[in-house]
This record gives C-alpha cells, sequence and structure tokens, in this order.
C-alpha cells in the first residue's frame, strides 16, 4: 500500500463509514457511478476531511480507493478503505492533506470480478492548520556539554508530530538514508509526543537526526536535519599521533621556518584519524579552495535527489579543472534552487554543519560585492582537513556520492597540479586550488586528498597547504611541493 495516502487508520476511517438511508434506486447501474466530492472541512481531530458520495451498483461488496497518482491504480499506489455494504452510498474520508490533488474511484467485488467505476479527480481545501502528513522536522531548541559527563553534549529536541502512530527518534554520524547498522534509534514514544532530550552526543560533530513514524500502513520517516554539537573544552578527541608523525610535523615547521613564507598545512591519516599540523588553527584567506564547500553542497542535494546529475556535472567538472569562480557562483545558485543569497546562507551553515566553527563562507570568490556579512571568507588547514576526513569516511554523503566528487576532483588542468600532485607519487590527487591576488601578497592555496593503493589495500591522507602574503607570484611552490613530498614519503613508508 502506498505510503503517506491516508492520515487515519483504517479503523478510524470504518468508523467514519456510513450506509445510505435511501431505499435504492431502480434500475441501478452495472458499475458505481456519479461519485461526487462534497463538503470539504478543516476540522480537527481530523483535518482536512472529504464527504464522498455515489450511486452504488449493488452488486457486491465495495472498496473507496485513494491514490495520489493518475496511473490507473497501480499496485502498490493507493488506499483502499472498505468492505463496504452494497447499498453503502456515501463515506467521509478525514486526515487528507490540504490543497492536493487526489484520484478516486469505486471498486465493487461482483460474483463476476472487480468493477472499478470512473476515476474522479478532486483537490483538497486549503487548510492553514491541518495536520502534517509525516512528523515535521526536527528543530533544536537548546543544548550544552555535559557537566556529569565531560565531552558530552546534551540537545533538546522538537517537532510536530504526525499522531499517527508511535514515534522513533533515530540518530546517526552518517549522512546515508539511516542505512541499517549505521543509527540508533530511540522508542517508541506515543503518537502526540513532540520533543526529546538526548544527553551523551559526542561534542563537534554533525549528526543527522529524524522522527519515523510507524502508522497503520507503513512507516513514515520525517525529512532529515543535520545538527553541528557544539565543542565541549575543544575539539572531539583524537588519536595522539605516533612518533614519526609528529617528527614528520617538526620537519614541516621548520621547512615553514626555512622559507620565510606566511604558510599552514595540516595532515591527517584517513585510517587511524591521527592529524598533525602546522599553523592549522589560523584563519586564512581561502580563495577558491572555499569553493569545495559549493561542491560538497551540490552533491548532497544530487543524494537528496533535488535535481538531476545532468544539470551540473559540467559545471563541477570546469570549476574544477580551472578553479573557475564563475562555474562555482553558478553551483552556488543553483545549490539554493536558484536563489544566490539562499545558496550562500546554505553553504555557510553547511560549514557550521560540520562543526567548522572558524571558518566561514561570506561570498562567492571573485564576487565580494555579493556577501552575507560583508566579511573576508576565511578557512583553517584543520577545518579544511575536517570536512575532508567527513567526506572520505562517507559521514555527509553516501559511498557512491562521495566517490563521484572525488572522481570529478581530480579534473584538475596540468596548470593547477602544481602543489599537492607535485610531491605525490603513484597516487590519486582530489584536489581543491585556491590563488589570487590580494594587497598584501599573493595567496597560493592546495587542499584535498591522496588515495593509494598497497598490497591490494586502499589507503587515504588529507592534506590542506596554505599560503598568503607571498611576496612574488609563485614563490611558495617550493615550499608546496617539499611539504607534499615529505608527506607521501611519511604515508609510503608507513602504509607498504
Amino acid at each position: 500500500m502506498a505510503r503517506g495516502l491516508l492520515l487515519l487508520s483504517l479503523a478510524v476511517l470504518m468508523a467514519a463509514f456510513r450506509p445510505s438511508a435511501a431505499a435504492g434506486v431502480s434500475g441501478e447501474p452495472l458499475v458505481a457511478s456519479h461519485i461526487t466530492a462534497s463538503a470539504q472541512k478543516c476540522d480537527t481531530p481530523a483535518p482536512g476531511s472529504v464527504t464522498f458520495s455515489w450511486v452504488p451498483s449493488r452488486r457486491g461488496e465495495q472498496w473507496l480507493d485513494l491514490s495520489l497518482s493518475d496511473n490507473g491504480f497501480a499496485a502498490d499506489t493507493f488506499a483502499g478503505a472498505g468492505p463496504f455494504p452494497p447499498e453503502a452510498d456515501s463515506f467521509v474520508w478525514g486526515g487528507l492533506s490540504p490543497g492536493v490533488t487526489y484520484f478516486l474511484r469505486v471498486n465493487t467485488r461482483s460474483p463476476f470480478g472487480w468493477e472499478p467505476s470512473q476515476t474522479l479527480a478532486f483537490v483538497t481545501a486549503t487548510c492553514a492548520s491541518a495536520g502534517a502528513l509525516v512528523a515535521s522536522q526536527i528543530t533544536v531548541s537548546a543544548q550544552g556539554c555535559e557537566t556529569a559527563s565531560p565531552g558530552s553534549v546534551t540537545a533538546t529536541l522538537s517537532w510536530t508530530p504526525s499522531r499517527r502512530g508511535e514515534q522513533w527518534l533515530d540518530i546517526s554520524l552518517f549522512n546515508n538514508r539511516f542505512a541499517p547498522g549505521t543509527f540508533i534509534g530511540i522508542g517508541p514514544f506515543p503518537p502526540e509526543t513532540n520533543s526529546f532530550v538526548w544527553s551523551g552526543l559526542r561534542p563537534g560533530l554533525t549528526h543527522f537526526l529524524r522522527i519515523n513514524t510507524h502508522s497503520p500502513f507503513d512507516w513514515e520517516p520525517s525529512r532529515t536535519v543535520a545538527l553541528a554539537t557544539q565543542a565541549c573544552g575543544g575539539d572531539p578527541a583524537l588519536p595522539q599521533p605516533n612518533e614519526e608523525f609528529v617528527g614528520l610535523r617538526e620537519r614541516l615547521r621548520a621547512e615553514i621556518a626555512a622559507s620565510g613564507l606566511n604558510a599552514a598545512v595540516a595532515v591527517t591519516d584517513l585510517q587511524t584519524g591521527e592529524s598533525i599540523d602546522v599553523n592549522g588553527d589560523e584563519p586564512r584567506l581561502p580563495g577558491c579552495t572555499i569553493n569545495f564547500f559549493v561542491l560538497l553542497s551540490v552533491v548532497m542535494d544530487l543524494q537528496e535527489g533535488l535535481y538531476n546529475e545532468g544539470e551540473v556535472g559540467d559545471l563541477i567538472a570546469r570549476t574544477v579543472w580551472s578553479s573557475n569562480p564563475i562555474t562555482a557562483r553558478d553551483l552556488l545558485r543553483k545549490t539554493g534552487m536558484g536563489d544566490l543569497g539562499a545558496g550562500l546562507a546554505k553553504v555557510d551553515q553547511l560549514l557550521d554543519l560540520l562543526g567548522l566553527s572558524v571558518s566561514t563562507y561570506d561570498h562567492p570568490p571573485a564576487y565580494p560585492h555579493e556577501s552575507l556579512r560583508g566579511s573576508a571568507n576565511l578557512l583553517t588547514a584543520n577545518e579544511m582537513n575536517r570536512a575532508l576526513a567527513a567526506l572520505y569516511e562517507a559521514r555527509i554523503v553516501e559511498p557512491a556520492w562521495r566517490d563521484y566528487l572525488l572522481n570529478k576532483m581530480t579534473g584538475v588542468k596540468p596548470g593547477l597540479q602544481y602543489l599537492i600532485p607535485a610531491g605525490v607519487g603513484d597516487g590519486v590527487v582530489s584536489h581543491k586550488n585556491g590563488f589570487f591576488a590580494d594587497p598584501s601578497g599573493w595567496v597560493d592555496n592546495d587542499a584535498g586528498i591522496v588515495v593509494f593503493d598497497r598490497g591490494g589495500n586502499r589507503y587515504a591522507y588529507a592534506i590542506s597547504f596554505f599560503t598568503e602574503s607571498v611576496p612574488s607570484k609563485y614563490a611558495d611552490i617550493p615550499l608546496g611541493q617539499t611539504v607534499s613530498r615529505l608527506v607521501w614519503q611519511y604515508f609510503s613508508r608507513r602504509y607498504y
């Protein structure tokens, strides 16, 4: 039975049935006829009730079938109420969604087979106070760090229930449509429950939540919402880097100091979660590197089916190929569903949802006048790596869409392969450049994920390299290539 078509249980529907008081009609039709919809009401507790009437054929028990699709009542696309006695000629159906087109028929089971009536199409009245088809998406009314359990967050979650059955509150660290084995569900809650206080959440991480209602017809999930829990006493606990990794950090620190350049680097082992950095918490001018988050937002839209890949695939490729700010701006408008301002706000919120507390997306690179706050775009090397890790670990999109984006990000033109890729041996580099002239000097950045195979196993690391106030164009290239080479050599030794 199609999910979400009915808003009352069959028990309620049957209780609403009233057989005709009339004695009948002489010369009954071979099939039920003259179906009409009348007396639509925005009432409670069954909002959107409609009274249906028809002339029965009296040739057998009857069912009233309702669908959202004009498809001849194909299997599994409609809901049916019945059986009703042969003489029944009206029914009050409550709980229909307001302002929606429905398709209705009476199907009579005669001694000779099913005998459907003609289909009636009708539009329900618009009811401002009508009940929800499914529970509305969750909002976070409060959150705070726990005092009794340091390192944990308590969040108060609220929603408007559909009241169509018992409810479960599902939570996951993965934006994967709550695949089996990847989420925790708390419940059941009574149909009228509209809030819950969840304790013990991990701080500084993105969580994905939904309400799933078990109605008489099926599971009815709400839309998924993302919640970035606040940091409690610093970043989430990460494994301490091993001794050789610490040695690499100190070598990178020495190379940066010797260059005399204003640089930052962060490196994350995507197998273990170990991470090192030099100046990794300093806010940097990202240039077009920050358009990684525009690309990610678009891919998240593709996963949700908001539009087709054919509408954006070429724009993604052109944005990556030449670090093109014009096509990136087109994608920003696309993820805002045609509204550039909405796209700006959405991508800026995405940074928040990833737990990036310092970084900010204020305007499309190269378009500073199209600004949210009239401020600079900012990005730290550590927070960039945190976002790259969320992508690689398939926490923000499913594995298939992760691989799609990583593959797209390998398509950088040869003239922009001079930083991270130049230091990598036989690995595959998915990266996003950022380069522009600032009054204080040149900005030249590169950030991405390096994937390589050893012994039939796949390994990966994230690396973000930022420079600004570089006194002459491309003067940072020797440092960037040295940093990348040293990092590649470390991982080649560790995983062989």
